[in-house]
């Protein structure tokens, strides 16, 4: 329970620096391409940039639950194959520290590539609310193992 709950306050930590990044880029940095060419249409770019973190918001919220959730059901089931105590390193496969540090160079890759701040902040919000609802999971389980400990 306790590899569980530090890898839900990992993916915690990484959603909560993400969605106010997101936001940041969104509302309060220059608009975008998308939020200069939608303003006309719907009010300005406050309202295209708020429409855009609304859409992140639920694009994550969509991964999170539908995609994220399992990955952290089957994070969760492998966890409890390992032997207690474990090392820290062991918390998750070879082939997810990959994936992590292709999304790690994907995002810097984003940043070195100058894409616009809406594209960059939609993408922010979306996985960092991703994310968040994934790591519920892995807390969630946390708790209740930790519940049935002390019945």
């Amino acid at each position: 329970a306790l590899l569980a709950l530090i890898s839900g306050l990992v993916w915690m930590a990484v959603g909560c620096f993400l969605m106010p990044l997101g936001f940041k880029l969104l509302l309060q940095e220059a608009p975008g391409p998308i939020l200069q060419a939608l303003a006309p249409y719907l009010g300005g770019t406050q309202q295209v940039a708020l429409l855009f973190v609304a859409l992140g918001l639920f694009v994550g919220y969509m991964k999170g639950r539908h995609v994220l959730s399992k990955s952290a059901v089957k994070g969760i089931a492998r966890l409890k194959t390992l032997p207690n105590p474990c090392s820290l390193a062991k918390i998750y496969s070879v082939k997810y520290y990959i994936l992590l540090a292709a999304m790690i160079g994907l995002g810097m890759s984003i940043k070195f590539f100058g894409v616009p701040n809406d594209i960059r902040g939609f993408v922010d919000v979306a996985i960092g609310a991703a994310l968040i609802q994934g790591a519920m999971v892995y807390i969630q389980f946390a708790i209740r193992s930790w519940q049935k400990v002390d019945a």
